[in-house]
Order: C-alpha cells, then structure tokens, then sequence
C-alpha cells in the first residue's frame, strides 16, 4: 500500500514539475505576446510550439520519460487551444467514457460527430485499447486524433513529437483547418477587445 501512495504521490510531483517548467517557459517567451501572435497568424504556433517543447526538454534532461513527454504535449496543447481562442472542451464524460479533448464542444459532438474532433493523449499501449469505446461517442474513423510522446501503431492520425507525416506542433494549425472547413470557426475575439 506504501508503494501505491509513493507511486501517486511521485506522479503528481512530476505532474507538477511539468506543468511547472512549462509556464516558466511559457512566461519567459510572455503569455501575451503569444496569444497576440497566434491570434493574428495561426501558423505561428507552429514556430512557438516547437521553441517552447525544445526549451522544455532542455529543462527536464534527457531522462524525460515517454510519458512525461505525453504529459508535457498535453499541458502545451491545453496552453495553445486557450492562446489560440479554438473553441474546444477538456477531460468530460459521455457514457461513462472519458474524452481528453472535444473539439468545438460536446453539444457537437451529440448533435453532428461529422463537425467534431475527438483527441485522445495515448501515454501507454494500453490506452490504444479503449478507442473502440471512443469510436462509439464518435463514430467518423478520421475524426479522432490521437496525441502521444512516440509514433503509434494506428490507423487513426498520431500526433507526436518528431513525425513527419503529422508533426506535433502543427496541431493547433490542422484543428483550425478541420474547424474552418466543417463551418464550426466563429468570429474571434482579438487581444483587448
């Protein structure tokens, strides 16, 4: 039982330092000014998500284990669909059946599965197991996304750190393409308006 408690207790910690290390980069760079950078070119994001995961990594050594890199991606991703303004709904339930990620919302996932993007963070082998149960919240194949530390064996699109095909820092660009062509990205609030 001891060995459990150290477990959570040092998984929470790394948690913590992750999300720590991130927003310090975050705060050195200046929250700001990426989200005023963002707003105006979308594409920017790719050149910030890449300095901020690279800067990131440096802090944490070389060490960083597969699923410290997941949570990592996962902690950025929240940052920049925030920085960003793209409409979208973490962590909720359906059925019993937990979703990282829904984007626009959950009403569209329910009313119309065609304009919605499911993101499942795959930190281990096993979670890949449990998208059949994703599939039944939504049921179009090319619109659950999966984000994760290393390449997965799927056919679903693999967001990860290093591909080529779907590179990780990209992301935020190809949810703004997917809301755009589905008619789903409504008018944008700019920085201090």
């Amino acid at each position: 039982m001891t060995d459990l408690i150290n477990l959570a207790c040092t998984h929470y910690f790394v948690g913590v330092d992750i999300k720590d290390i991130l927003y310090s980069v975050i705060d050195k760079i200046g929250k700001e000014k990426i989200k005023i950078e963002v707003n105006s070119e979308i594409e920017i994001s790719e050149k910030r998500c890449d300095e901020i995961l690279e800067e990131c990594k440096k802090l944490m050594g070389s060490g960083m284990s597969e699923e410290s890199l997941a949570d990592l991606c996962e902690a950025l991703l929240h940052f920049l669909l925030t920085a960003s303004l793209l409409p979208s709904e973490r962590k909720v339930n359906l059925k019993g059946i937990e979703l990282d990620l829904v984007v626009p919302s959950l009403k569209m996932l329910k009313k119309d599965p065609d304009k919605a993007l499911v993101l499942q963070i795959i930190r281990e082998n096993e979670e890949l197991a449990e998208l059949e149960r994703t599939k039944s919240m939504q049921p179009n194949d090319e619109n659950i996304w999966l984000v994760s530390a290393r390449k997965l064996d799927t056919h679903h699109k693999n967001y990860y750190v290093g591909s080529r095909l779907f590179p990780y820092s990209r992301i935020i660009i190809d949810i703004n393409a997917f809301l755009v062509r589905k008619g789903n990205r409504g008018l944008k609030l700019l920085h201090g308006q």
